[in-house]
């Protein structure tokens, strides 16, 4: 049962990740993200040679991997912070 319950709460908490990622793609910071990957890819254009370019690629697009998990992780955690306050505030239960 518990491990029903846990599973139900990682989809919810996934679900609420994907609902802020979704108004983040439309917000002003995602604008200014996606300008500067230009300005990234641009500089690996003009300055690498193309071996080199496709490796600095591959470690950016590891790294983007190791991020969306950190993401992950740390909305989870706030979650469980936030929950764990309200508790300690007496306000759930």
């Amino acid at each position: 049962m518990k491990t029903n319950n846990n599973q139900e709460w990682n989809e919810f908490l996934d679900n609420m990740l994907f609902a802020s990622l979704a108004e983040y793609q439309k917000s002003p910071e995602r604008e200014h993200a996606k300008y500067q990957r230009g300005q990234i890819d641009e500089l690996l254009e003009n300055n690498l040679v193309e071996d080199d370019r496709a490796f600095v690629e591959e470690v950016l697009e590891n790294l983007a991997h190791i991020t969306d998990n950190e993401i992950l992780f740390v909305y989870r955690q706030g979650f469980r912070d936030c929950v764990w306050v309200l508790r300690q505030l007496g306000l759930v239960s």
